[in-house]
């Protein structure tokens, strides 16, 4: 017995140490087979050819958001009757127009992996709704979807309506002068509704014109964006000691400090609501006072649902999402309605449809509503211009694209972009042309459902596409009731991607009083 017990052990023992010479063999094995597999892959997608490790990155005249724009529409210009393959450093990236693939990519929960270029927002907006995955997306998704549920929204509307008004006597100062860039005016009304509609904070970024915030926002995500295509910025150790990564430290410093100073504000208020009645839910609080989505995340946090952290990185989130993206979509319909004053006239006569021409207007929820042509005028303008004109998701197996037939190889990334796929001549003909009635009934139903998709898809659809349509229709709606908006002559935009879709000169117009009959 001692016999076998000691051959016993010897076997053991050899078995231990094959197993521990052989674990890395076959790890390094599997490596090398997936990597074959994964440069032969790359290789037959159609793109355009790169450098070992560094991929396109030297192809990109210079490293700068509006060069890297340029380049990558290029190659959709050039390579866009395929499925386009293209690496950025050694990371394989495809990029796919058929609006069937895309409905395989984000039609399921198998696809909601964020792409690695997510990770760079990580400082800021940490692991928040935007760039979380797995169960930590799921049931951060599930809390907070009530949040945007209609009834809380719709009574964000009296918000929408006083900053709204603001904007409108800011934009009276403008009438009859030069040109001038409509963005930086309305960066500043989105950035007020957001803060007083989803953290119950008053900034008066318009009357106080000189924020911080804003330009701090601007600046981080114009370093973050050029990061992105600079492989050898993709590693903190390395970032964090250039003059880029230090900049982007100062603009970190204070959007983070903002944020807190909202949340502790917030928190003091609750508190003294708690003092002279008692303890509060949601259901109590919507009663008391206006219920914004900061109190919802203040209330989980004190049953152990959420950090303070977790706080921050959602407010951060949504202070991003809906100030920068808002901006974007109602700075380029305004834009685009300077070229089309035809367009203008047919919103003018809906909005006299509706509304007394002798007073001022304050759209409430219902006659937001029955702005059904300004609705097709937005839409058409999110398809020309999507503010978030590109996101990415992650492959983690082998996949056939059922349209294209291409094979994406574990370990790639999906480029998605919305800007490509939405001037797709094969869904939208002549698809440079400004035409509302793309989006009558009628044309809506012959398109495929995943051929128009600004505000993404699927179960990582934007979570605040209702509350950002009502923004936008009031604003477009109180600037046509009040002024003619007329375009900067020999003004053209110059398009960059700075995680949102920009102009690098700004978007000039000029304004005109209207002149109304009264009823």
């Amino acid at each position: 017995m001692a016999e076998e017990t000691i051959v016993h052990n010897t076997a053991r023992a050899l078995l231990g140490v094959v197993s521990l010479i052989l674990s890395p063999v076959l790890a390094l094995w599997r490596f090398i087979t997936w990597l074959i597999r994964y440069i032969y892959l790359g290789e037959k997608l159609h793109g355009p050819k790169g450098w070992p490790l560094l991929g396109v990155v030297p192809n990109i005249p210079s490293l700068t958001t509006k060069g890297i724009f340029d380049y990558f529409m290029g190659v959709a210009e050039k390579y866009g009757d395929f499925t386009t393959g293209l690496y950025i450093g050694p990371l394989l990236f495809v990029y796919t127009k058929s609006p069937k693939d895309l409905e395989m990519l984000l039609s399921g929960y198998k696809y909601i992996h964020k792409g690695i270029f997510y990770k760079f927002l990580h400082p800021w907006l940490a692991t928040g709704l935007l760039t979380s995955t797995g169960e930590k997306w799921r049931s951060r998704r599930k809390a907070l979807t009530p949040a945007f549920h209609f009834k809380i929204i719709d009574q964000f509307v009296p918000v929408f309506n006083s900053c709204s008004d603001v904007f409108v006597q800011q934009m009276r100062a403008r009438v009859g002068a030069k040109g001038f860039d409509v963005w930086e005016d309305v960066k500043l009304l989105t950035l007020d509704v957001i803060c007083e509609t989803a953290i119950g904070y008053k900034i008066n970024a318009q009357t106080d014109r000189n924020s911080e915030y804003v330009k701090a926002l601007t600046e981080l995500l114009r370093l973050t964006a050029v990061r992105m295509f600079t492989p050898w910025l993709f590693f903190d150790c390395i970032y964090w000691l250039t003059p880029s990564g230090r900049r982007y430290k100062k603009c970190l410093s204070v959007l983070h400090g903002t944020t807190d100073r909202m949340i502790r504000e917030r928190r003091k208020d609750l508190l003294m609501l708690e003092k002279e009645g008692g303890t509060l839910d949601a259901d109590e609080l919507g009663r008391r006072r206006r219920l914004v989505f900061l109190d919802l995340l203040i209330l989980m946090a004190r049953d152990g649902s959420l950090s303070d952290m977790d706080i921050r990185e959602e407010v951060d989130t949504f202070l991003f999402e809906g100030h920068d993206t808002s901006s974007a979509g109602i700075s380029f319909t305004i834009f685009l309605l300077s070229r089309h004053s035809d367009v203008q006239e047919k919103i003018y006569e809906e909005l006299k449809s509706i509304f007394d021409t002798s007073k001022p207007i304050r759209p409430n929820i219902s006659e937001i509503s029955e702005l059904k042509y300004l609705d097709m005028v937005i839409k058409e303008s999110l398809r020309l211009y999507p503010p978030v004109t590109l996101f990415s998701r992650d492959i983690h197996q082998e996949i056939v694209l059922p349209d294209s037939q291409a094979v994406l190889p574990a370990g790639s990334s999906t480029i998605l972009s919305p800007l490509l796929w939405h001037r797709n001549p094969e869904v939208y003909p002549d698809p440079e042309k400004f035409d509302p009635d793309r989006f009558s009934a009628d044309e809506c139903a012959r398109r495929h459902p995943y051929a128009y998709l600004p505000f993404s898809a699927g179960p990582r659809n934007c979570i605040g596409q209702r509350f950002a349509m009502l923004e936008m229709k009031n604003v477009i709606a109180k600037l046509v009731w009040n002024f003619r908006v007329l375009p900067e002559p020999g003004f053209e935009p110059s398009l960059v991607w700075e995680i949102i879709l920009k102009s690098q000169n700004g978007l000039f117009v000029r304004l005109e009083e209207r002149q109304r009959e009264s009823n």
